[in-house]
């Protein structure tokens, strides 16, 4: 593969299928079965969607550049005592992902929720297919997987910046690219001192399923918790439980590193090594492709039409 520009190429192939491909395939499906369009039926719908934008480029990058499956996704399997470290970091690393998006939502509307709001009304096992299961699958094996490799021969730093910043860029709205760029950040990590997709898969869907855990127990048992939702506005006042939250659970969050750490000494100490000889090559591949302006276009055009 050529590297990065094939990641800045496939990253337009994405969002061309977000934007364009996925919603013409959506519309053909919907006429063949409109019954998918009610409330009960949109986990599937949006399943189906999830699969087709994220799964087909990576289809298509197999065929057309004739590579096999393991060579653009870090397929090792997860240590038992990474599994359960991930579980705790994820659970510990979430309070600081909603500050950063409690403020985002002081300045930007909070889109995510509408989406929330939605599924929450559904059983939690749709729910958690949907907004979790999914997610993390597909959007794994393109970010953490297919565009973090398009960087292997890049710094560690760049490699996880590039694929995170996309990451955030992917969600088309401002009330979530910082959020998601931060927690992109963070299972490219992962995936790095692992060498494996299944650790950002895990925290993945335990941050989502999370999310939309907490979001249906509330729907179930408070009244118009979905009103509630869609109309809320923040303020910075709001931000005062987030913060208190981050800075009481603080602690837990340290350990959970500092385990992280000690456990994966060696594995630390092999990527800092394979880092170095990175920074020593002198044919370091330009990072900031014409694919990638292209990219940023595109984006910042579709977030302007958007409006």
């Amino acid at each position: 593969m050529n590297y990065p520009k094939n990641a800045d190429r496939f990253m337009f192939l994405l969002m061309m299928f977000l934007i364009f491909i996925g919603n013409f395939v959506l519309l053909g499906i919907l006429k063949l079965f409109p019954n998918l369009l009610s409330t009960q039926n949109i986990w599937i719908i949006q399943s189906i969607f999830s699969v087709i934008c994220f799964i087909s480029p990576i289809i298509l990058v197999l065929l057309i550049k004739k590579i096999k499956f393991k060579y653009i996704i870090p397929l090792k399997p997860l240590s038992l005592k990474n599994f359960f470290l991930i579980i705790f970091l994820s659970f510990t690393i979430q309070p600081m992902l909603q500050l950063i998006g409690a403020i985002t939502n002081v300045f930007y509307k909070d889109e995510i929720s509408d989406a929330i709001a939605v599924f929450a009304s559904l059983s939690l096992p749709k729910a958690l297919f949907v907004s979790a299961l999914v997610p993390a699958i597909t959007e794994e094996l393109v970010f953490r997987g297919v565009i973090l490799t398009g960087y292997k021969k890049t710094t560690v730093l760049i490699g996880i910046l590039m694929s995170s910043f996309y990451f955030g860029v992917m969600h088309f709205t401002i009330s979530q690219l910082f959020y998601a760029i931060v927690g992109g950040i963070i299972f490219g990590y992962l995936v790095k001192v692992t060498k494996s997709i299944w650790s950002s898969i895990l925290m993945h869907f335990i941050f989502n399923g999370s999310q939309i855990t907490i979001a249906h127990i509330a729907y179930k048992y408070t009244p118009n918790v979905n009103e509630q939702i869609l109309n809320a506005t923040y303020t910075f006042k709001d931000l005062i439980y987030p913060l208190i939250y981050f800075l009481f659970t603080l602690p837990l969050l340290l350990l959970s590193i500092f385990l992280f750490i000690i456990c994966n000494k060696r594995e630390i100490r092999e990527l800092k090594e394979e880092n170095n000889q990175i920074k020593n090559n002198i044919d370091s591949p330009k990072i900031f492709t014409l694919f990638f302006y292209i990219n940023i276009i595109v984006y910042v055009v579709y977030m302007i039409i958007k409006k």
